[in-house]
């Protein structure tokens, strides 16, 4: 029997659609990337006497041939913006903010490289040779000091040398490629 008509060529392009899509399909599961997302948003949302300030949560993408990507939008330290009650931030404040975000800064490459290093344990259906990657967006307000401060730090890693380093009792910074930008 042959398709003909409207609802033929309606029929053939739906079944030419979902075959494309299907080819598509993401090797990760939404939910393996979701895990990993909330592992983020704790990782970062922890309780210290200094705390980052989550400005959203971890948001993970897949993208073929690549890898994985993790994105996430924070400020180093708590900050309390001007306001009727403290309409002035003094130039000591600025500075020690400033301070304090400069020392946070390792502290916040640490916590990636730790969650890169679950990432690839957790992620076993990305492809060996593919990157695991985060970016953190670091976000300040306009009259903060950023002078010599990234505005994001990029971690990546073939998930195969991060495996092998992993095995191997290796540090994970020797392998993972660190930008600031």
């Amino acid at each position: 029997m042959r398709a003909t008509g409207w609802a033929g060529k309606s029929l053939l392009l739906v079944a030419a659609a979902t075959a494309c899509f299907a080819s598509a399909e993401s090797r990760l599961s939404r939910a393996s990337i979701a895990a990993m997302e909330d592992a983020i948003n704790a990782k970062f949302r922890v309780n210290s006497p200094d705390p980052y300030d989550l400005l959203g949560t971890a948001r993970g993408t897949y993208l073929e041939g690549y890898g994985v990507v993790f994105t996430v939008e924070l400020q180093l330290v708590n900050v309390s913006p001007p306001s009727p009650f403290n309409p002035k931030i003094s130039d000591a404040e600025v500075a020690q903010i400033r301070d304090r975000k400069l020392k946070k800064l390792p502290q916040l490459k640490e916590a990636m490289r730790s969650l890169m290093a679950t990432a690839g344990s957790s992620l076993a259906n990305l492809p060996p040779e593919e990157k695991i990657s985060m970016e953190a967006i670091l976000w300040s307000y306009s009259w903060e000091s950023t002078r010599g401060m990234p505005h994001r730090v990029f971690l990546s890693v073939q998930k195969q040398k991060l495996l092998e380093a992993l095995a191997a009792h290796t540090d994970p910074a020797l392998v993972i490629e660190e930008q600031e930008r």
